[in-house]
């Protein structure tokens, strides 16, 4: 069963925080695009071309104005840091959506941050820089991109929606396997009668096919401080390292450009 279940709570959660980020607009529209689609398929009904209308890509939309100006310095500070990270990270979060929700009760978007974090604490304790471009600068930049490609991989999981779906600030939320209720253990055993052919036929449960197999509470509930502090522990050590290294290139440039 595909995580596409869980498409309306994820697109009405990235339109309500979408606010000036356009790039964050056009996910919400993708969305809604691909769930208007699969409601066609189903029932049948003739495609409105108007409502399937998207905004265009970052590359084709002006950075004249102050809001797209933003998104791309943003887009291009990012690109420049994470060039491996960035990419790694966006196919890391298709590989543990394809797990929703047989395997995990929603995207772990905690224990990415965690793992961010483990991954890039080595970095500023084993930084010493040296009068060379290649151990300044080179060397912690490509080391970077290990706990890059989990910040990233845990970043999609919010710009994708998935603090809507219960279980997304839990450390690794599995879905909690089936249980077969016994009724014997409540009622005791009781005599059932073979049916007939004059017999009712059994009930059929109203249950979807794609429905999914754990419990759904909206709103759901974020734990907020486990996504806090590792994300404040990131940023402090992140900032942190990109001081060290602007430190070591103002300090020796005239070694670094001599190599």
């Amino acid at each position: 069963m595909p995580a596409e279940v869980f498409d309306e709570e994820r697109r009405a959660w990235i339109a309500a925080h979408a606010g000036i980020w356009m790039f964050q607009k056009r996910r919400a529209e993708l969305l809604g695009k691909r769930i208007r689609a699969r409601s066609r398929a189903r029932v049948g009904a003739r495609p409105d071309p108007h409502d399937d209308q998207v905004t265009a890509p970052l590359v084709f939309r002006t950075s004249s104005t102050t809001t797209g100006a933003l998104e791309t310095g943003v887009v291009a500070a990012i690109a420049a840091a994470a060039p491996i990270g960035w990419p790694v990270g966006r196919v890391f979060y298709a590989v543990i959506v394809g797990l929703i929700p047989e395997r995990l009760q929603s995207y772990p978007i905690a224990a990415l941050t965690w793992a961010a974090v483990l991954s890039g604490a080595p970095l500023p304790l084993l930084y010493d820089p040296t009068p060379s471009l290649m151990s300044t600068l080179l060397v912690p930049w490509l080391l970077a991109q290990v706990p890059a490609t989990f910040a990233a991989a845990a970043a999609y999981g919010v710009l994708e929606g998935w603090l809507a779906i219960d279980g997304s600030s839990d450390w690794w939320p599995m879905t909690p396997a089936q249980r077969d209720i016994d009724d014997t253990l409540i009622l005791g055993p009781t005599p059932v009668s073979m049916p007939t052919l004059l017999d009712p036929s059994p009930p059929t449960s109203n249950r979807p096919a794609d429905a999914p197999r754990v419990p759904r509470r909206r709103p759901a509930p974020v734990k907020s401080v486990r996504l806090a502090i590792p994300a404040a522990i990131a940023a402090i050590g992140t900032m942190w390292f990109i001081a060290a290294v602007g430190g070591a290139i103002m300090t020796y440039p005239a070694d670094l450009l001599s190599h």
